[in-house]
């Protein structure tokens, strides 16, 4: 039986470009198509990243730039994003508030300083979003351009498409 073709979105929002990059390597991988999240909230470079940790540790949703992508062609949807103080970036948790249609693959992939692990940004997404990431995975900003960052990706997008084909060809040997 032939693998149904699937297709892939990657949502992500950089301030930096650490996610920019790792969202362009993941989007390689899976050849997906990729939509940045924009805000104006976070531009002036101090006062930026100032007002993006107290927004962050404040849990406030910054308004994003309008159109967000149409999900509605998509099998899978992978948001991409940094970790600030612990939890998913401020626009990242806008996004989850307004995303209009979830694909039935959903991933989540962050990027992160050493010292703030994911399980806590992993468990707030899944809360927001109202249910389960599929597939989801964390990069340190120190393992970019490494070995490591290619295994993380590269574990990433196995398994999201092994479960992506697995809900497309459920239809398929249902009928």
């Amino acid at each position: 039986m032939r693998k149904p073709d699937t297709k892939t979105a990657i949502v992500y929002y950089s301030k930096s470009g650490h996610s920019r990059r790792a969202a362009e390597l993941l989007a390689d991988l899976l050849d997906a198509d990729l939509h940045q999240l924009k805000t104006t909230r976070y531009r002036t470079p101090f006062l930026g990243y100032l007002r993006a940790g107290l927004d962050s540790l404040r849990l406030a949703k910054p308004s994003l730039a309008h159109p967000l992508p149409d999900l509605k062609r998509y099998d899978a949807l992978v948001i991409c994003g940094p970790i600030w103080t612990s939890y998913p970036a401020a626009p990242l948790r806008s996004y989850f508030q307004q995303v209009q249609h979830l694909p039935a693959t959903l991933g989540l992939l962050l990027t992160c300083g050493d010292h703030s692990p994911p399980e806590k940004a992993y468990a707030l997404a899944e809360q927001e979003l109202g249910r389960p990431l599929t597939a989801k995975a964390a990069i340190a900003n120190d393992h970019e351009m490494t070995t490591e960052e290619r295994r993380i990706l590269g574990d990433f997008a196995d398994k999201l498409r092994k479960v992506t084909e697995q809900k497309m060809m459920s239809p398929l040997i249902s009928q």
